[in-house]
């Protein structure tokens, strides 16, 4: 509308119209908001659908227990030895604040407890 229009208005009728710009304001956000969450909704539903595991057949039971798996050996302990000297230096190292103590690594030997 005119500026002079609103200015023969009176303030009722100004405040009626205010009202109804203020509605279909916010009725406009609203339908804006509804398609939007129902686009989002859809995109959800189709995302399912396409990571949705396959059926398929029921698996017979097997006869016996899987075989459990076993790690296989490492084939060089020097490696392990530096990981495990570099691992306890820094932990030494927060534990007085910054400083490494001198310490060295002696001996070392497997232990045959439970390996998980």
């Amino acid at each position: 509308m005119n500026g002079s229009i609103l200015t023969a208005m009176s303030f009722g009728d100004r405040l009626a119209y205010a009202g109804r710009m203020t509605l279909i304001g916010m009725m406009t956000i609203f339908a804006a908001l509804s398609i939007l969450w129902l686009a989002l909704a859809l995109f959800r539903r189709a995302l399912e659908r396409g990571n949705a595991p396959k059926e398929s057949k029921p698996a017979a039971p097997a006869a016996s227990a899987p075989a459990p798996v076993v790690a296989p050996a490492p084939t060089n302990d020097g490696e392990i030895v530096a990981a495990i000297t570099a691992a306890v230096s820094l932990m030494l190292a927060d534990e007085n604040g910054g400083r490494v103590p001198n310490f060295r690594v002696v001996s070392f030997r497997r232990s045959r407890g439970n390996t998980k």
